[in-house]
């Protein structure tokens, strides 16, 4: 009796699918989450099995690229364009600085809103919070939940900033643009329980787009970084480093947060039309003053650098119709706003850097994209570009954290967990069995997560002091199909390949809106707003802008770059010459025809 009545639910709710056809989105950000930190990548130390159900019966995308910070990789995603349009690339926005995106970028939710969307953001926004308009509920979302900066304590919401001898605290925590100073709970649970509250009160009528952009595993904006729920704390004994164990209850919270919103999309019969959405803003912190212990093993280099680790993250994308795949294509964060848009059944036509993806994800056509900038930061002189399978590094990259890091983090002082069986008890796989009758075939989950596992062909013991690092003299080459782990440089043996690239990075360059160097402004500190983080700008105030020369490209021009410049002009030169003779002929010969008739 109770499969006849899932049976008929699932024929009501297909036939409700017809008649709204948009589909509810959920978008769900980790933040700074590793790239060896969820088991569908082959961690036997930490278990994700809810992200892993929607990676084994969805679509995962191994080569999707993000930024090195929080805040280029969320303004990408909301506009679409590379951050060096918006003058939002580099470190991420600080909570005493007078920055955002401007208010004359339409982001996604404004164009999904136009589509009949109800729009609801829970969690962090991270894009600017100095001026009312900068704020997430006059920029295209209906609801906001959470915080505005770039983090909070897990418990009192507040965040902490020092600027030279000064130190600004208080509370980052609101409700659209009020402050909330009752709320009491761990984080990731409190935006778990709103996000759940308002899919069991959503309006079916029309389609949802849900943002949830969590705090975890980041480390905390207080004088505490690491604070899991206390029960998950006991669940990672198995983890031989203290420090990581916290980290990985982060990690276990985040993953039992979205078996919680699968449920309550399935309790509202929702799930059959959701597209559900997870990816990481960038890698692990693996080290400096706010790391989280997470590893971006195998993957080079830690959270703010060029390297895989840091802007090579986690994605994947489930829907019913869509057929577990592991997708070959580039994907980069800008690609969400057209790719979510046509997915909502628009259109998307103004200039910006982001490409459809939804056809190539859903239906087997081939991937539109073909390179893609990785990061550009004018303030520590550093770029990156990948184009095909080869990434070029160049710049000013701290050696420090350029290395390998997370491999003492691996070892384990207890047996794990059986894989096998909390794969298949978790939320996920049984709301899928029940309400979509998908049973998880093990033997196709052992083979995507076999395919996702990068350990293959790296030598994670690699001498450190063989690994290149980039000057101003010389740059970094790869390739990514052979050597993911950025291990053996390329440089020197193909020039050609070089020239091409840098110069692809140097008219990057010419046309970035260069970040200013942050600067407190003594007026944001909340001991002068009841300790609470609020805006402290008026909209109409100019904004302030230290005069700068235009940063100077970070590599040096050498010879063979100078007459790879000179032959490649010389060849466009030619070429439009020979275009235009032709062009001329034809024009002369469709005049004698109009003439005379032959």
């Amino acid at each position: 009796m109770r499969q006849l009545f899932y049976i008929f639910m699932s024929l009501v709710v297909l036939i409700k699918c017809e008649i709204y056809s948009r589909p509810n989105i959920v978008f769900i950000v980790a933040d700074d989450l590793g790239w060896g930190d969820v088991s569908f990548h082959g961690s036997d130390q930490i278990m994700t099995p809810n992200i892993d159900m929607l990676a084994y019966q969805g679509v995962i995308i191994p080569q999707y690229y993000t930024h090195a910070y929080g805040t280029p990789a969320r303004s990408a995603l909301l506009t679409g364009k590379y951050p060096i349009r918006t003058g939002t690339q580099g470190i991420s926005i600080a909570s005493a600085e007078d920055h955002g995106v401007s208010p004359t970028e339409r982001l996604l939710p404004e164009y999904l809103q136009e589509l009949g969307y109800s729009t609801h953001l829970i969690g962090k926004w991270g894009v600017g919070k100095s001026r009312e308009h900068y704020l997430p509920t006059n920029r295209g979302f209906d609801t906001f939940y959470g915080f505005l900066g770039s983090s909070v304590d897990y418990f009192t919401y507040n965040h902490v900033e020092t600027w030279n001898d000064t130190v600004f605290y208080g509370l980052d925590f609101f409700n659209n643009s009020d402050p909330i100073e009752d709320q009491r709970g761990h984080l990731t649970e409190v935006l778990t329980e709103q996000a759940v509250n308002l899919i069991r009160n959503h309006n079916t009528s029309v389609p949802l787009y849900l943002h949830i952009s969590h705090a975890a595993p980041h480390a905390g904006g207080g004088y505490v970084n690491l604070q899991p729920p206390e029960d998950l704390i006991a669940a990672n004994d198995h983890i031989a480093h203290t420090a990581r164990r916290y980290y990985a209850g982060l990690v276990a919270g985040l993953d039992r947060s979205v078996g919680h919103v699968i449920l309550a999309l399935a309790e509202r019969q929702l799930l059959h039309n959701t597209i559900v959405i997870f990816v990481s803003d960038n890698g692990a912190a693996s080290t400096g003053l706010n790391r989280n212990f997470g590893s971006n093993l195998p993957l080079r280099g830690t959270k703010g650098t060029p390297w895989e680790g840091a802007v090579r993250t986690t994605a994947v994308v489930w829907h019913a119709s869509i057929p577990s795949n592991i997708w070959p294509g580039l994907f980069h964060v800008a690609d969400w706003m057209p790719t979510l848009i046509a997915a909502a059944g628009g259109n998307y036509n103004d200039t910006i850097d982001g490409i459809n993806q939804w056809n190539a994800i859903t239906k087997d056509e081939p991937p539109p994209r073909h390179d893609a900038l990785i990061t550009m930061d004018d303030l520590t002189d550093s770029a990156a570009f990948r184009q095909g399978d080869y990434k070029i590094i160049i710049g000013n990259v701290e050696p420090d954290k350029s290395q390998f890091y997370g491999t003492e983090l691996q070892k384990l002082r207890l047996p794990g967990y059986s894989y096998e069986n909390v794969l298949l008890s978790c939320d996920t796989a049984l709301v899928f069995k029940e309400t979509l009758f998908l049973n998880l075939d093990l033997n196709m989950a052992a083979m995507k997560r076999n395919n996702s596992n990068l350990y293959w062909n790296i030598n994670v013991t690699t001498n450190s002091e063989n690994l290149c690092v980039p000057t101003k003299a010389k740059g970094c080459l790869y390739d990514l199909s052979v050597d993911p782990a950025e291990t053996n440089d390329l440089w020197s043996s193909h020039p050609e390949l070089v020239h091409h690239m840098v110069l692809r990075l140097r008219v990057y360059w010419s046309t970035l809106n260069p970040r200013q160097r942050p600067t407190a402004d003594p007026r944001a500190n909340p001991a002068l707003h009841d300790f609470i983080w609020l805006p402290w700008v008026d909209n109409g105030e100019n904004v302030s802008k230290a005069l700068q020369e235009f940063p100077s490209f970070p590599l040096q021009v050498s010879v063979g770059e100078l007459q790879y410049l000179v032959d490649f002009n010389l060849k466009a030169f030619k070429d439009s010459l020979t275009n235009y003779v032709q062009s001329s002929a034809d024009a002369f010969m469709q005049n004698i025809v109009g003439l005379f008739s032959f």
